[in-house]
C-alpha cells in the first residue's frame, strides 16, 4: 500500500483544514447574509417614479427595431415595413402594399432614426409598449428631417415587435409631458 510519512500527514491534515475553514466560511456567509430580493425585470426597466427607460438592453432592443424598420424602408422592402406597422395601425388607416409609400418618410435619401427618450407605456405577460421621441436623419449628411414619434411593442413570448408612428401629443400624455 501507501507509505506517507509523517511530514506528509501533517501536511495534508493542513489542507485538509485550511478546506474545511474556507468550505465553513462559505456556508457561513450564505446563512448570515441578507437574502437579495427577486427584482423582477419588469421594475429595473425604468427609474424610480418614472416611466423613462434607463434599462441600457431594452433600450437598445427597441432602438434596434426602429434601425431595422429603417433599413426595410430604405431598401424599398414594402413587404417586411407591412409587417413591421402595428395590425391595427394597419386596419385603420387601410395600409396595404399598393399604398404603403404614402405613409412613409417621402424622401428621396436614406434615412435613419435617431432616438433621444424613451418611456415605457405598459407591459403584461412578456409584452413591453414603449413610446419614443427622435427625429429623422439623412443617413448621408446627418442633416435632420423631421421630429418622429413612435410606439414599439416588444413580445418577448415570440420574440417579435411591431411598430406605429404616434403623435407628438399622445407621446406626452405617456411621458408625463
Amino acid at each position: 500500500m501507501f507509505y506517507i510519512s509523517d511530514s506528509q500527514k501533517k501536511v495534508l491534515t493542513v489542507w485538509a483544514l485550511i478546506g474545511l475553514i474556507i468550505f465553513l466560511l462559505v456556508v457561513l456567509i450564505a446563512i448570515v447574509s441578507p437574502k437579495q430580493k427577486n427584482i423582477k425585470e419588469e421594475e429595473k426597466i425604468t427609474a424610480d417614479n418614472s416611466n423613462l427607460v434607463i434599462n441600457r438592453s431594452r433600450y437598445y432592443t427597441v432602438k434596434n427595431a426602429i434601425t431595422k424598420y429603417y433599413s426595410y424602408v430604405n431598401m424599398e422592402d414594402y413587404n417586411s415595413v407591412l409587417n413591421i406597422l402595428d395590425k391595427k395601425y394597419k386596419e385603420e388607416n387601410n395600409i396595404e402594399i399598393n399604398n404603403i409609400k404614402d405613409f412613409l418618410t417621402d424622401t428621396k435619401l436614406d434615412i435613419s432614426y435617431q432616438s433621444k427618450v424613451m418611456c415605457l407605456k405598459d407591459m403584461k405577460d412578456g409584452i413591453y409598449t414603449f413610446v419614443i421621441e427622435g427625429e429623422e436623419i439623412s443617413a448621408n449628411t446627418g442633416v435632420s428631417i423631421k421630429e418622429k414619434y413612435y410606439e414599439i411593442t416588444l413580445d418577448g413570448n415570440k420574440t417579435i415587435f411591431w411598430l406605429k408612428p404616434i403623435d407628438k401629443a399622445f407621446y406626452k400624455e405617456v411621458c408625463n409631458g
